[in-house]
């Protein structure tokens, strides 16, 4: 297995623009709480999800006697693939 080393076996994520920002953000906006309903039936601790050049990650954090999720929404970032 060959695994990239950054940076040079990375690559950026550039967006085609096949849509504009105000879907992409709604799509975003879904995808969050797709993943957060999905993470709440199943009862996993992280999920993440790619498109176009986004990717967002959602874990669910346990501190004292609370948990909460917390979000986080990358765009234009860079990625390298491992062939399994």
């Amino acid at each position: 297995m060959q695994i990239p080393k950054y940076p040079e076996g990375f690559h950026e994520c550039d967006r085609g623009k096949r849509i504009t920002e105000e879907q992409l953000n709604g799509k975003i906006n879904k995808e969050i709480e797709k993943m957060i309903d999905n993470m709440i039936k199943n009862g996993t601790t992280n999920h993440s999800v790619a498109f176009e050049d986004v990717l967002i990650i959602v874990d669910r954090i346990y501190e004292d006697d609370q948990s909460y999720f917390e979000i986080s929404v990358a765009m234009q970032h860079s990625r390298g693939h491992v062939k399994a």
